[in-house]
């Protein structure tokens, strides 16, 4: 477990200063429609990907392994809500309930993604 936090608090690190940096602080970045949707769903799945790999490294039962996912997967869509709410208070950014959306999306994909290769007993994993 200790050496798959570090990934995890880092990703995590990552995606609260790319969430609550100021707008005008953002690399451009090549426009197509939807483009800020996919890099909102990519971060929050390896946010929730990279947390439920801390906890695959202790022996658990599968009961609370089950609930440990749910709760990787809440914890997820609450920090989903609460930067999109946030960024309503940093310069430049603003709240779009489709960002949450796409948060949430991102979050429970990495959920199903992660039990699939669980399952499979990949190398990933």
């Amino acid at each position: 477990m200790q050496y798959r936090i570090i990934p995890a608090l880092f990703w995590t690190a990552g995606v609260l200063y790319a969430i609550l940096s100021p707008g005008s602080g953002i690399p451009s970045l090549p426009k197509f429609p939807g483009y800020d949707k996919v890099i909102h769903f990519s971060m929050f799945f390896g946010l929730v990907f990279l947390w439920n790999r801390v906890w695959n490294a202790q022996p658990i039962k599968s009961a609370f392994w089950k609930i440990i996912l749910i709760n990787y997967l809440v914890f997820g869509i609450i920090l989903a809500i609460f930067t999109e709410y946030m960024q309503m208070y940093v310069p430049d950014r603003s709240f779009d309930r489709w960002d949450i959306f796409a948060n949430a999306l991102g979050g429970t994909i990495g959920t199903v993604i992660y039990v699939f290769l669980y399952r499979n007993k990949s190398v990933l994993v």
